[in-house]
């Protein structure tokens, strides 16, 4: 981001006392002066840069040259000094006052399957304060400890209320579960919150900030060129990022082996209350987005008739959430998922429709008015969704590494609308086949499963 008027004069201040930390000579830019500014703007805000060239303007076309390879600004040029600033400075309380006020900027942070993102709604006016902003982030984070152990607090306020229903306890396990007890997916007990502290959270997430390639989406209505500066300026005067180790890039998840009898968890809440789950794994990666994409069609079949076949056998009117995970950035980690909270004298009911549903859609085709019925919804949603700029930002996340998700796209309604029995049997066929769902059932605590082979259950204790 341009430096105001106002960082300016701070810098000018300042920089009456600073040494120069850069000396070049007649010789000009060589490598070696550029790798020294590169590092010297990677440690510090303001740099002062000695300049032991006879002629002005031999000066002022070299200090043009170091601003645009170092991607910095000149500051102040006084005879043969130069201050120079790196465009990006610590942000603190008030500086982000300062720079959100009156303007629309925002900051949300996740963590997806094989990526952490930043992401906000701002607009072109702000465009490069929100890009000053992402960027400052990996450049110079603060690491005040007040959030951490703010964050702590609430964690270990929340731990207690995980067992109190059976959302509470699918929303703890679940996914350490699913996913073969990786520990990476485990939510902390009590002893590891009380262990965590501002000192280890600096120490796992510095590298994570530092590693990897970064991607910039800007999708909407803005002036490209001034997009363009105001990138040079924020993320592309960062330190070089570090690579991500091989160890990382080769990491897999797993998925449980499924089990005769399911796995029982318990809650101490209403004791009319339960849930299960039921999922098969399912598939990754970029090259298979028009396979993921048909996969949603077969779910939203697996959806209705699960609906129908519990309000008929159990007499209820259950909404059971049924969803397809396809990590794009991953080579694996996928699953095909049914979860429902119910009775507790319903999850064997449950368990036992899903199951029968999986092998009717592969091994015996869907009649044409019951896809139509779940294809021209998607089409409808398609068709909605992709005048937002957000979706498109979505469905191009990684195309900068990756460009066949670009080509991709071109497909993306086709996949979503056209289909036939004929490829539904077969894709159900393929992630179905006559293959045991991995089962997980939450019940109240102090009950048994309503089935026969309840005793054989794998017990997992709450933790």
């Amino acid at each position: 981001m341009p430096l105001t008027n106002e960082q300016k004069k701070h810098y000018k201040s300042i920089g009456h006392h600073l040494k120069p930390v850069l000396i070049v000579s007649e010789n000009g830019l060589t490598e070696g002066v550029q790798a020294e500014l590169e590092r010297a703007l990677s440690d510090h805000e303001l740099i002062k840069v000695q300049l032991r060239i006879t002629e002005r303007d031999d000066r002022r076309a070299l200090i043009d040259e170091l601003c645009r390879i170092g991607h910095c600004e000149l500051v102040q040029s006084i005879g043969k000094m130069a201050l120079v600033g790196s465009g990006l400075g610590e942000l603190g309380q008030d500086e982000l006052d300062r720079i959100a006020t009156g303007r629309k900027l925002g900051f949300d942070f996740a963590i997806e399957d094989g990526v952490f993102t930043f992401s906000a709604q701002t607009r072109d006016a702000d465009l490069a304060d929100q890009l000053y902003l992402f960027a400052a982030k990996l450049g110079m984070p603060r690491w005040d400890a007040n959030p951490v152990l703010r964050a702590r607090a609430g964690a270990e306020l929340a731990y207690e209320s995980y067992a109190a229903s059976p959302g509470g306890v699918l929303g703890r396990d679940l996914e350490y579960l699913v996913r073969d007890r990786d520990p990476r997916f485990a939510t902390p007990d009590k002893a590891a919150l009380s262990g965590a502290t501002p000192e280890g959270f600096r120490q796992a997430w510095e590298p994570l900030l530092a590693q990897g390639p970064v991607e910039v989406a800007i999708f909407g209505e803005f002036d490209r060129d001034r997009a363009v500066e105001a990138l040079r300026r924020t993320f592309g005067a960062l330190a070089p990022r570090q690579p991500l180790p091989a160890a990382v890039i080769n990491r897999s998840t797993g998925f449980p082996e499924a089990r005769a009898a399911p796995v029982i968890l318990t809650h101490r809440g209403d004791a009319n209350q339960a849930a299960a789950v039921i999922a098969w794994p399912g598939g990754a990666g970029a090259a298979g987005l028009p396979e993921s994409r048909q996969l949603e069609i077969l779910m939203d079949l697996f959806n209705n008739r699960l609906i129908d076949a519990m309000r008929e056998r159990a007499g209820a009117s259950y909404a059971p959430q049924i969803s397809s995970s396809w990590p794009v950035d991953l080579a694996s980690g996928g699953r095909l998922t049914a979860i429902s909270q119910l009775k507790p004298e319903d999850v064997p009911v449950f368990f036992e429709v899903a199951e029968r549903i999986a092998r009717d859609l592969a091994t015996t085709p869907a009649e044409p008015d019951e896809l139509a019925r779940v294809t021209e919804p998607l089409r409808q949603l398609v068709q909605r969704a992709s005048t937002g700029n957000q979706f498109w930002m979505y469905q191009l996340g990684g195309a900068t590494s990756d460009p066949q998700r670009v080509q991709l796209l071109r497909s993306l309604l086709s996949d979503y609308t056209q289909t036939s029995p004929e490829a539904m049997q077969a894709l159900a066929a393929k992630y179905f086949g006559n293959r045991r769902g991995w089962r997980l059932a939450v019940i109240p605590e102090g009950q048994a499963l309503a089935q026969d082979n309840a005793a054989r259950a794998e017990a997992v204790s709450g933790r």
